[in-house]
């Protein structure tokens, strides 16, 4: 009974942390009618501390309060759903008991897969769509600096994501931080930007539009992810983990 109370007094404070980190600061992005933030992070952190039921909890309702309250309603219930996953999915993989290098195996090539399709769709799609159909595209010339654009930050999201990998993996003993909690980070980012791909295809009705949404999310995760290394190795240095949170206090 007392273990199940902290858990809900803790899920209750970082469902607020959530809210507060992604409502702070919202970045729109171009294009889509989104927005970037630092919530990530803290849904990183829940899912580490908290685990799979309550860092997801606390993911899903406090991104989505922030959606609702932030003039976003139009993505409470996507957001509702796509951050509850991720905070259970870093959560679940976050246990060093979880054997994760299949599903890591898995995802990249899901991942790399996706990129392709990215890239093959845009060079495959004519500029009179993407200018009819992609918000404050006002001309051809705008339209092809977009594609120009979104192939060059396509290239380096395809690069940089096994560079944040490599690079928090050989901090990782260092800062005391687990392979599978820098796993989960992945993943869950991975999830993240792909669930909120499909939400925008739904939105828009294209599979050609939330493309250009794509990198913006990258870099929303990976800033996330470092700050949440950053964040949870200084927890662990204070002994502070989702093992001594949950213990029974006599």
């Amino acid at each position: 009974m007392k273990n199940n109370l902290k858990a809900l007094v803790y899920t209750a404070l970082m469902t607020a942390f959530v809210f507060v980190t992604t409502s702070i600061i919202q970045i729109p992005i171009p294009f889509t009618g989104g927005y970037i933030h630092a919530g990530d992070m803290t849904i990183f952190v829940a899912g580490i501390l908290l685990g799979p039921l309550y860092g997801g909890l606390a993911a899903g309702i406090g991104s989505a309060l922030a959606d609702l309250l932030g003039g976003y309603p139009q993505w409470v219930v996507y957001t509702l759903v796509i951050k509850t996953i991720m905070g259970a999915i870093i959560g679940y993989f976050a246990n060093p008991k979880v054997s994760i290098k299949p599903y890591l195996i898995s995802t990249m090539t899901i991942w790399t897969a996706s990129l392709v399709a990215f890239i093959l769709s845009i060079r495959g799609t004519t500029l009179e769509f993407i200018q009819k159909n992609v918000d404050d595209m006002g001309s051809l010339s705008a339209a092809q600096s977009a594609v120009d654009a979104l192939n060059g930050q396509l290239l380096w999201v395809a690069i940089g994501i096994p560079v944040l990998v490599i690079g928090l993996w050989l901090l990782k003993r260092k800062y005391q931080i687990t392979l599978n909690q820098v796993f989960a980070m992945v993943i869950s980012g991975i999830w993240m930007v792909l669930g909120y791909y499909l939400a925008s295809a739904i939105m828009y009705g294209s599979l050609i539009v939330p493309i250009f949404s794509v990198p913006w999310n990258i870099i929303q995760f990976g800033v996330g992810a470092i700050l949440a290394f950053v964040v949870v190795a200084a927890l662990e240095k204070a002994n502070i983990n989702q093992l001594s949170l949950m213990k029974s206090s006599k």
